[in-house]
């Protein structure tokens, strides 16, 4: 069964391997998702998991910047 720490783990696993490979691409898009998940979590009155989405688009779009910012 998926759960929400499995897509936690998948996500911070994605954007480490992102962050490593130079895909801004995708952590734009994995930024993108969490967003959109932070909002479905805030809707459903779930704080603590909004709170983490919101981190997570965070780190992918901080990974983003500093990857603009290497070229």
């Amino acid at each position: 069964m998926l759960t929400l720490d499995a897509i936690f783990a998948y996500t911070e696993r994605v954007i480490a391997e992102d962050s490593l490979s130079g895909n801004r691409a995708s952590l734009l898009h994995t930024q993108r998702a969490c967003g959109y998940l932070m909002t479905a979590a805030e809707t459903s009155d779930d704080q603590a998991s909004a709170r983490r989405f919101r981190i997570l688009a965070a780190l992918a779009a901080n990974k983003h910047e500093e990857l603009a910012k290497q070229r």
